[in-house]
């Protein structure tokens, strides 16, 4: 298995242009980070029957488990519908979370377990949502300054042919995609949510983008 560093400059989060390990993405930043201690601080409060901290702990999380849902269920009456099931679900597991685990891990691993889900319970693939400007590839392809009305209809046809070459992404390997170019999560803490090898996880991203790199050869060949 060939690194995977060339096939990484299309997506964002990694300027490197290879695989983060959370000794790199430390300090990188995904936004709307958490404090470990406060995190565990509210999780006893809800497991000694405190309903109230656990709303702390979604006003906490919500954002996070909203964009990883967002980007692999494009229907956004359907994610809001799945990240409150995802919720009820925490809440009701609660009992069983233990101290050594990160809470966010935790909660990533029942928010990636219930996406996959549902995607195959539609039978269908659906394509991962980037046109929130604040993430993703969105981001990377729009000009900085005001475009002209024909850059802005390249960047709308760019950001379909992207739309459509990330639509065909298996799941598991769109969801590590997600996970470490749109979230910025390092590749052993994507194991540990998938409860697979780093190995793995790497493949899937090796795979992933040279799927991704190949589909945008063929997409611009039919411009």
């Amino acid at each position: 298995m060939t690194n995977p560093k060339q096939d990484t400059d299309l997506l964002p989060g990694n300027q490197a242009g290879r695989p983060r390990s959370s000794g790199e993405a430390e300090g990188a930043g995904r936004g709307g980070g958490t404090e470990p201690d406060a995190d565990l601080a509210l999780v006893l409060r809800v497991q000694a029957g405190d309903v109230s901290a656990f709303g702390e702990l979604i006003d906490r999380h919500q954002r996070a488990i909203y964009g990883i849902v967002s980007r692999m269920v494009t229907s956004r009456d359907e994610a809001d519908d799945l990240v409150q099931d995802i919720f009820v679900s925490a809440y009701r597991a609660i009992g069983s979370f233990r101290r050594e685990a990160k809470l966010s891990t935790w909660l990533h691993t029942i928010a990636v377990n219930m996406t996959l889900k549902r995607l195959k319970k539609m039978k269908r693939q659906n394509m991962l949502s980037i046109d929130d400007p604040a993430f993703g590839l969105a981001s990377t392809i729009r000009a900085e300054d005001d475009p002209s009305p024909d850059e802005s209809l390249q960047q709308r046809e760019r950001n379909d042919m992207v739309r459509r070459a990330i639509d065909t992404l298996p799941d598991k390997q769109r969801i590590v995609v997600v996970m470490h170019y749109f979230e910025q999560r390092p590749c052993d803490e994507i194991a540990a949510i998938l409860k697979c090898s780093v190995g793995t996880v790497w493949s899937r991203l090796h795979y992933a983008c040279r799927r991704l790199r190949g589909e945008l050869r063929l997409l611009q060949q039919g411009l």
